[in-house]
Order: C-alpha cells, then structure tokens, then sequence
C-alpha cells in the first residue's frame, strides 16, 4: 500500500475529505509547542477550519519536544495525516493540510526560536501536558529543582524546557511584534497558570525579560475536550484501510470536539469559530467543569481499571460495578459546589460523558490515562475535596485510596505487573512503603500533596479505604454502595438515566 503524500493524495478513498486551499500560499502564522496526538486531532482541525475560509495566514509550525520519530513520519508524509472520528454512526475520515512544519526541538533549536522570534508569528499554542510546565504538584509554583529547569537556567540560550523555549524565544521577538500564548492543557485556569510560571523562570534569567512579558504578551486561558487515544498498530491498519494509503501519524477519535477559549489575544488570531470554538469572556466554569467531571472521572476509571485488569475506558464501564462507582462520583461527589456555565445543560453533560466512555470504537487505554498521575490528581480530584469543607466525599475519597494502593502495589488483582508512567511516582510510592500503617502512609500522601492541614476526619477516612483495598480488594472498597448486579445505581437527581 502506497503512503499518504501530497503526491499520492488523489488516491485516497473517495469518501475520505480533502482540504481545499492551496497549501504552497499557506504561511506560517502559529507556533504549535507539543505537537501530540491531541493537537493534531483538535487545534490543528480548528485551525484547518480558519484557513479553509480563505485565511491563509495560519499554517502550524509544530514542535516536538521529547521524542523525534513523529517528526520524521510527517515529514516522510509531507507533513500530512489523516484524522478518523469513530462513534456510534458512520466513521468520518479527513486529511489535515494545516502543518508547514514538524521539528524535533533538541536537534533544530535554532530553527524552532528562529520561529518564535518571527514577527508573522503571532500565536504560540501548547499541548506539553501539566508536567512539562514545571509546576510544584502541592503549590503550583515553579519547580526550580526540574532538571530542565535547572539546565534552562544555567544555559538559557541553549533551552530544553517548555519555559525556556517561550522566554528565549521572546527575547528574540522585536519590540513591536506582539504574540499570544495559548496554553490548551487540562490545567485550571491554564493562561494564568502559564503566565505565572514563566513569570517565575524569566525572573530567575532576566528581571528585564520578565517585565516585557508581564506587560506585552496576552495569556488566554481555555479549555479544550476530545478524547484521542494514543495511536496502536491496530488503528494504524484500520485507519490505512479507510484511507486506502498507510499513514503512520492517523489519528481515530471521537466525534466530540470542544474548544472555549477567553478571548484576550494580543494581536490577530485564526477565526477559529468557523471549526466550532466559542469565545468568551470567562472560561473559568466550562474549564472547571471539565477538569472535575470529565478528566477526574477518567483518572478514577484509569486506576480502578487498572487495578481491575481493565485494558480501556470502554472495558472498564463495560465493569458494572466500576461504571456504578464513576456515576456515584460525577454526580454526588465532583459536581457539588461547581459553577455552572450560564445555557449549559449539565445534566445532559453528564449523560453524554458516560455515553463517550462507553464508546467501544475508541480504544482508549487506561494506562495511557493514568499517567502523570502526581500532576493530575492534585487538579482533577483535590478541588473537590477543599469544595467540600469537611464533608465527607466518600467516592471520591476512595478513588483517592486507589490511586495510592495503585502507585504502592504496582501490580493489579490478579498479580500482573502495572507500568506506572509518572515522573513523580517513585518518590511518593516510596514515602508510601516505607509507612508502617495505612494510617502513616495516608500522612504522607496529604502531605505530599499540600494537604496535611485537611483534618482528621479525612485522613481516617482515606486510611480506612487504603486498608480496605489491601486487604479486599476494589470489590470491597466498593462497598455495599454499589450494587455489583447493575450498571446503574440509583442516580440523584435525576442527572443520570
């Protein structure tokens, strides 16, 4: 089977959509920081919308930051790839134009600031995930510890850090070249949380550098929600048999896209309303919203379904008394005390989050959503528990006692060895051996978190779950709250069928 290519793209299938702009007019208008899955299958398709309108200004310059092999594959490609939306109804397959650019940053980091620098570029995007920020997972202020941090700081012309990048490549950028940098990672408050933390490095490396940033570059903050599963052999062949070309960068995801996104920009920016983003003036409730409901569900299906030998999503809420679980923790435990957006119909929301969890064409791995696990709980999970005010959360709760069971046992119920994914695992599952009770071991854990202060009632609360685990298991940590006989228990409310 031939590759996709711009030379072999009239013989792809013949439903398969094409982009119609003519891409050797396209400029380069955005740089893309984290050129994952995610932004491929969500900003990139935003934008392909913009540009599709006529505005040619708008081509994506992505960067890779860790690993260069999917640089190397679009480039192979000429930079194209196709992306698959896979649900209940027929599977929509597209080709995607909008990238002028895939660099691999370690190996061509005078090409990427020379991009940064570049006055036509007013729009820098990132996808790098909560961890490539830096942030302290207890506090959220820089990690000046973080081996890239510290190497940033030694050799600030020679960055290897998400922050470094951003600082040295404005202080290339001329005075009167404005920029926005558009932070789409699932972080509360994402652009205020951006611009603190390079606030905080370009003030370790130059006061002066600091004060240009604080006063000339606009931080949006957004929200983004699709669920892209990394890429398998599986949905590689798949995806090659819709398209009727081998395409190693092809993306399969949902049909559901969101983008929100405050609208602050410095300058001029893509009319990404014409792919469905909506703009407003406080993204705070849509993004609130998500991180709990959404990604805090998610983490507690990824650790009790690996616990429970679970390989994805669609596995896992197959589990009756797991899908029970995550309904009892959306609706009584993560939703209390959330603003809500004024015309959203929340508990519609809830409704079609369990019908996206339960979609089977997916594929999404629970190992792939429990990584990072020491940058996302502390967003995800711990808003909940301070809404609370010391009223007890008793899903939620032991959905914290798994996750701590999971990062101290490493291996599932049935004795199989897990790979746990998360730079900042060893050291707690270190503190959480080296506790001589469930007791110490929940000390240790809040501690950690920046929760020592929560009180007494919830530490006993989590030790009691962490014991329960150890010694029975997650059907025993479910409890008699959970009828194992039904999918469903009964909802509050009326939010859940």
């Amino acid at each position: 089977m031939k590759s996709l290519h711009p030379d072999t793209i009239d013989q792809a299938a013949s439903a398969v959509r094409r982009f119609g702009y003519d891409r050797s007019r396209l400029a380069t208008g955005i740089v893309h920081l984290g050129l994952g899955a995610f932004h491929r299958a969500h900003q990139a398709l935003y934008t392909e919308a913009a540009i599709a309108r006529g505005d040619l200004r708008w081509g994506v310059a992505g960067v890779h930051l860790r690993g260069r092999r999917m640089a190397d594959a679009l480039a192979a490609q000429g930079l194209l790839y196709s992306v698959t939306e896979r649900g209940a109804g027929e599977p929509a397959t597209r080709i995607v134009g909008a990238l002028r650019a895939a660099w691999f940053a370690p190996e061509q980091l005078a090409t990427v600031l020379a991009a940064l620098a570049d006055p036509g570029v007013a729009v820098v995007t990132t996808t790098v995930t909560e961890k490539g920020y830096a942030p302290r997972p207890a506090d959220g202020a820089l990690d000046f510890q973080d081996p890239d941090i510290a190497h940033d700081l030694a050799h600030p012309e020679a960055p290897r850090s998400t922050l470094g990048l951003l600082a040295a490549g404005i202080a290339a950028r001329a005075a009167d070249a404005p920029l926005t940098l558009l932070c789409c990672d699932n972080m509360a408050s994402n652009g205020d949380s951006l611009r603190r933390l390079l606030l905080q490095y370009a003030e370790a490396v130059n006061p002066a550098l600091a004060r240009r940033i604080d006063a000339e570059i606009a931080f949006p903050n957004t929200m983004v929600d699709r669920i892209v599963p990394a890429a398998t052999p599986e949905s590689l062949d798949w995806a090659a048999s819709r398209l009727g070309l081998r395409d190693e960068a092809a993306l399969v995801c949902e049909p559901f896209s969101q983008w929100v996104i405050e609208d602050r920009f410095a300058a001029a920016r893509p009319e990404w309303e014409a792919g469905g983003a909506l703009f407003t003036s406080d993204v705070r409730p849509f993004q609130a919203l998500k991180l709990s409901l959404l990604n805090g569900s998610h983490s507690a299906l990824a650790y009790l379904g690996q616990l429970r030998g679970r390989e994805t999503v669609a596995e896992a809420m197959a589990d009756a008394p797991l899908a029970a679980f995550v309904r009892r923790l959306m609706v009584d435990d993560l939703l209390p005390g959330l603003e809500r957006p004024a015309g959203l119909d929340v508990p519609g929301y809830c409704r079609a989050l369990i019908e996206r969890f339960e979609n089977p064409a997916l594929g999404h791995r629970t190992r792939q959503i429990a990584s990072d696990g020491s940058q996302k709980v502390p967003v995800r999970w711990l808003p909940a528990l301070r809404r609370a005010a010391g009223t007890e959360r008793p899903w939620l709760e032991r959905a914290l006692a798994a996750w701590l069971h999971y990062l101290c046992e490493e291996r599932d119920e049935a004795g199989r060895a897990l790979v746990i994914a998360d730079p900042g695992a060893p050291m707690l599952a270190a503190r959480l051996r080296a506790a001589g009770s469930a007791r110490a071991a929940v000390a240790a854990a809040l501690d950690a978190l920046g929760m020592a202060d929560s009180g007494a009632a919830l530490s006993d609360r989590l030790a009691r779950h962490l014991a329960t685990l150890r010694n029975g298991g997650t059907t025993a940590l479910f409890g008699r709250g959970i009828d194992a006989s039904a999918a469903t228990p009964p909802q509050p409310g009326g939010i859940l069928p």
